[in-house]
């Protein structure tokens, strides 16, 4: 008798393994443990005040975060968001100090956010100027142009009264309200990413720019209103922000912190850099993780630098992850990626 052929066997290194597990739920336990942590050598971090105030310090960041990862997931990059966001405050209250009313401002400045992720997006899907350089030069540029040419305070607060103070003042059942705007948020964005037709264009488009041609996708357009939602909720957040904290400040040392945060959020969540993959339960695991680990590097009393040192090795380590689980060869590199 022959001998009866058998399939070969595939087998899967653990790369490959690792790729396919949902990296939220392994953030999720992560930040179990750094809870723990604090619990074991931190006087009051499990009292109800500290850690509602994780969760509301963590909106803002959370919700750039979000932006961030639907601009990754279409393989693109926008390091303009936290200008953005930055922004968004500033103007809009010092319009508001030149008597204009607050609905007129948030119009006004709404619209500025809109044609910034306009331009972005232009640029970058028609131009083809890689979109790393693209965001980062908008950024420098509407962040240092309406210091120069338009603030005129040092430091801006909310007014009494402001609709924006309804944003995050209060509770509702007990919850913050911002920590309530910041869940809304992100269920709209997963409800938007998973379960519309743009939205799963936009992954396939991440994934492979050509598949998504062939699905009838409109590339460049599609790459454009990534930028666009983006910028919105940049916008959007920079709301939150100051409805959190009742001032804004003109300088720009805000400006990196806040940055790199939000990428940091979505990398460690699992959004990959490469496109296409990543979900937005990755973004909130991630968006919990970095909010209790800033949470103890002030409670410990770290120096500013030290906590920039701990964040920018976590960015790193999280870009470093992406790329070992999801390596770029010649056959899947694009030469306008990033």
């Amino acid at each position: 008798m022959g001998a009866v052929a058998t399939a070969p066997r595939t087998e899967f290194s653990l790369r490959q393994r690792l790729a396919h597990v949902e990296q939220g739920l392994f953030v999720f336990g992560m930040t179990i443990a750094l809870c723990v942590v604090g619990a074991l050598t931190t006087d009051g971090f499990l009292s109800l005040n500290n850690l509602s105030s994780i969760l509301q310090l963590s909106v803002t960041f959370g919700i750039l975060g979000i932006a961030a990862a639907i601009v990754i997931l279409g393989k693109g990059l926008d390091l303009s968001l936290a200008a953005v966001a930055i922004v968004t405050a500033q103007v809009t209250l010092e319009l508001m100090r030149r008597d204009l009313s607050e609905g007129r401002a948030i119009l006004l400045v709404v619209l500025f956010a809109l044609v910034i992720g306009l331009v972005n997006g232009f640029v970058v899907a028609f131009v083809e100027v890689p979109a790393l350089f693209t965001t980062l030069a908008t950024g420098q540029l509407v962040l240092g142009g309406v210091l120069v040419l338009f603030l005129e305070e040092n430091i801006y607060s909310l007014p009494e009264g402001s609709a924006i103070a309804v944003l995050t003042d209060g509770s509702i059942l007990g919850v913050p309200r911002a920590v309530l705007v910041g869940a809304l948020v992100f269920l709209l964005g997963w409800l938007f990413i998973s379960y519309t037709s743009v939205g799963r264009l936009i992954r396939a488009m991440g994934d492979n720019f050509d598949t998504a041609r062939a699905m009838g996708a409109p590339v460049r357009p599609l790459q454009v209103l990534t930028y666009v939602v983006a910028a919105l909720l940049a916008a959007f957040a920079g709301y939150v922000m100051i409805s959190t904290e009742n001032s804004v400040e003109t300088t720009g040392t805000a400006f990196d912190p806040l940055l790199f945060t939000a990428v940091t959020v979505a990398v460690i969540g699992g959004v990959s850099l490469s496109g296409g993959k990543g979900t937005l339960l990755g973004v909130l695991a991630g968006t919990l993780f970095v909010g209790v680990l800033n949470n103890l590097l002030v409670l410990h009393s770290f120096s500013t630098a030290t906590q920039d040192i701990v964040r920018g090795a976590l960015l790193l380590a999280a870009i470093a992850l992406d790329a070992w689980l999801h390596p770029r060869d010649e056959e899947t590199a694009k030469t306008d990626e990033l």
